[in-house]
């Protein structure tokens, strides 16, 4: 038997708002880590550039303790280093987060793709002390925050550049100095 029913159009706006208005008293189960301090929308989303001893030994524990910060991506140019880098993040927020399992992390060979993601707010910079401007500046041009290990530049010129462009671009930026300002520097130079 084929039958047809026959609702009007203040009928069907009725019932619609009525489930509507249900569901929106019905409560709805959502993780804690979506909503509060912890969620990932408030959490500055780093890359790191630059993989080796610095960055694995103060620039990436650094960051990894602080809940404020995420490290969503590593870049280098040798390969070893960069899936070193990879696993160690994300071994450490993995551990952090009292699981056994991995958290994705990006790797990028080249430094200009990762200044591409849009997913990242921030970069902390650990390149060869001769090779810390130019990241500097396309991170700046990117719209990407900055923190990079001393010294800034080899030359006046560069830090010039440096210091125009991060200003032009309104960027926050910092340079790894914090050591200077411990105990045993600051009696160093006393003597």
């Amino acid at each position: 038997m084929n039958q047809t029913l026959s609702v009007s159009r203040r009928q069907f706006l009725k019932a619609s708002l009525a489930v509507t208005a249900g569901a929106a008293v019905f409560p709805t189960i959502v993780p804690s880590s979506v909503l509060g301090a912890g969620a990932p929308s408030k959490k500055i989303q780093i890359g790191q550039i630059g993989c080796g001893r610095i960055a694995l030994t103060m620039d990436l524990p650094g960051i990894i303790k602080h809940d404020i910060a995420r490290v969503v991506a590593v870049c280098d140019l040798d390969s070893k280093r960069l899936e070193h880098a990879r696993k160690y993040v994300a071994g450490a927020y993995a551990k952090k987060q009292g699981s056994d399992k991995a958290v994705a992390v990006k790797a990028y060979g080249d430094y200009r793709e990762l200044l591409k993601d849009p997913q990242i707010d921030a970069v902390a910079i650990s390149t060869p002390d001769h090779w810390h401007s130019e990241p500097v500046i396309a991170a700046a041009l990117a719209g990407k925050d900055v923190y990079v290990q001393k010294p800034l530049s080899m030359t006046l010129v560069e830090g010039r550049a440096v210091s125009d462009i991060v200003r032009a671009r309104k960027r926050a930026f910092q340079i790894g100095s914090q050591q200077r300002s411990t105990a045993q520097f600051r009696i160093a130079c006393e003597l």
